[in-house]
């Protein structure tokens, strides 16, 4: 496993969500054509046996396939591999004998009742493969997740190259490559900024992307009045937070005031709370967030006023 920095990237902020989000559309759909579908479907390759042979007398077949023999002769016949990984019962006219091959190779076999009549199956191995699952798909900025998977061969020391799209980057960067573990696992630690598509990649094979949506991290405390700030892989100058209490009165959060963040995407205010235990809160919708990012609620605090 492996601890990274923050995938933060400077960003530009989209002119409004509804373009940005279009946007984003075309980005995450340009991403996805770089996706490889994983191993297809298992085939079967039929063989009949006849008088004067095994026809066809050489297949070439992908491990996990089958091949089925079938007695077209009236004279009875017994397909055997000359290293004995297969063996059929005498097969009657008419009857059929089945066998998967579950490992690359080239396999030579005969006619155990008429030694004169071979044939060859070639089997090739699966293309390759690789998983890629993020350990959560929603986070706050700043929180660290694990990418991880495997690759379809299971060895240990395969080289694993990572790449990470951040909203509104147009195309996949490289972050890093890694070694695969014990099984052909592998992993590694990320720390999105703003909403990111992450991709790996293996032997010319490409991962399904894995995508990760963000919401910002909303901060509250005191230093000669209400402090907030916002936390994200971009600033959140001029955006506006909310500052709410809760109501046992009416049983409902109820917005104290709209704080809009200044450069440094933090803000100070005064505000004077009624007396005893206050349960306090930011707030930052969807809208304000911006594009590439979620809403919020901020965490509970607790607040004694005096």
């Amino acid at each position: 496993m492996s601890k990274t920095a923050p995938d933060r990237v400077p960003l530009t902020a989209a002119r409004g969500n509804n373009r940005g989000m279009r946007r984003l559309t075309v980005a995450l759909a340009a991403l996805a054509t770089f996706a490889i579908a994983g191993p297809a479907q298992a085939a079967t390759k039929a063989i009949n046996i006849y008088a004067s042979g095994f026809s066809p007398k050489t297949v070439t077949i992908t491990e996990g396939d089958t091949v089925t023999w079938t007695n077209r002769d009236t004279a009875n016949h017994q397909v055997l591999a000359t290293k004995g990984q297969f063996v059929s019962p005498i097969l009657h006219q008419g009857q059929s004998f089945s066998f998967t091959f579950r490992a690359a190779s080239t396999y030579n076999y005969e006619d155990e009742l008429h030694p004169k009549l071979t044939g060859t199956i070639k089997v090739n191995g699966l293309p390759p493969s690789l998983t890629l699952t993020a350990s959560q798909p929603i986070v706050t900025a700043g929180d660290m997740i694990t990418l991880s998977g495997f690759v379809s061969n299971k060895r240990a020391g395969e080289q694993v190259t990572i790449y990470y799209q951040p909203y509104p980057q147009p195309s996949l960067i490289q972050r890093a490559t890694v070694l695969t573990t014990t099984d052909g696992v592998y992993s590694f630690i990320v720390s999105p900024g703003v909403l990111t598509t992450y991709q790996a990649s293996w032997k010319g094979a490409f991962a399904t992307p894995t995508t990760v949506q963000v919401m910002p991290r909303l901060v509250l405390g005191r230093s000669n009045g209400w402090v907030v700030h916002v936390y994200a892989g971009r600033s959140m100058a001029g955006r506006i937070v909310q500052f709410q209490r809760w109501s046992a009165l009416t049983g409902q959060w109820v917005t104290l005031k709209r704080v809009q963040l200044d450069r440094s995407s933090s803000a100070r205010f005064s505000l004077r709370l009624p007396k005893g235990l206050n349960k306090l809160r930011l707030t930052m919708s969807v809208n304000q967030a911006g594009a590439g990012y979620l809403g919020v609620v901020g965490p509970t605090i607790n607040w004694r006023q005096r």
